[in-house]
């Protein structure tokens, strides 16, 4: 069995106004449940003024109006109160550059630094040791037979997260993990901007001008498919470079390693 009794873990979730910090978006909500031994200690949500219009598609997604945000607390105004939910604890997520990358962008907005300690991240553990037909939270609850409340908030997902995680940990177990630090994804602070990262040609004028990217992309199973993506965000995460795009054959956000795309072209 892995022994988490050392351990407690802070489960985040972040909703937010788009799909890149590094172009202006912010957090526009937050929660955070910190667990030891399975037993909840502490939970944390709230709603966060974003300081600027939400984005229509995240509205679409979460539901949210710049209405429902106008009147909720500033990033800064919580951000001591996130600062000691997270900073002794392991922190788990589903797609942790993505979630830490927003907490570091409101703190590096307050000009402070924010160190994450240990990380699991539920996406990095379906991906390197199960085969979903799809990584998405929502999708791998569904296969599990998970219950997903107040799906794409950011409670909701923590909840779903949590029981993810739990379901995980009891699988690892019976393949012989024993060490919390064996399934601890390895996360630094590893958020480049586009700039820094050095991408074909093709990838650098599609984000620069907005052009949409027709790719043939090969899952971790080996199978193909082509689709239409418009580009959002470039990061690094786990030793791999990700696109984060809108899917226009899926019709949301979607996450393309760079590696498993075989080949591409603009429109």
């Amino acid at each position: 069995m892995i022994d988490i009794k050392p351990y407690i873990f802070a489960f985040l979730d972040v909703e937010t106004t788009g799909l890149s910090a590094w172009f202006g978006d912010r957090v526009c909500e937050i929660a955070i449940e910190r667990v030891h031994r399975n037993e909840i200690q502490d939970t944390f949500t709230t709603l966060v003024n974003p300081e600027r219009e939400i984005s229509p598609g995240a509205a679409r997604v979460n539901g949210l109006t710049n209405d429902d945000l106008c009147d909720a607390p500033r990033f800064a105004e919580i951000a001591n109160r996130v600062e000691s939910l997270l900073a002794d604890a392991v922190i788990v997520c589903h797609n942790s550059p993505f979630d830490l990358g927003f907490i570091d962008n409101e703190f590096s907005r307050l000009e402070e630094k924010f160190k994450a300690p240990q990380v699991v991240d539920t996406l990095w553990l379906a991906r390197e040791f199960f085969y979903f037909d799809s990584n998405s939270l929502g999708s791998i609850a569904e296969e599990l037979e998970i219950s997903t409340p107040n799906a794409h908030r950011a409670l909701g997902d923590v909840v779903t997260t949590r029981r993810v995680f739990q379901h995980f940990l009891r699988e690892l177990s019976k393949e012989g993990f024993t060490h919390l630090d064996e399934l601890v994804s390895g996360y630094v602070s590893q958020y480049k901007s586009p700039d820094e990262i050095l991408l074909p040609p093709i990838i650098e004028e599609a984000l620069k001008n907005g052009e949409r990217l027709h790719i043939t992309y090969k899952n971790q199973k080996g199978g193909q498919s082509k689709r239409w993506i418009t580009l959002k965000q470039v990061l690094t995460a786990y030793n791999s470079t990700y696109l984060i795009a809108y899917c226009h054959l899926r019709e949301s956000e979607r996450n393309f390693r760079l590696d498993r795309i075989v080949e591409m072209k603009t429109e």
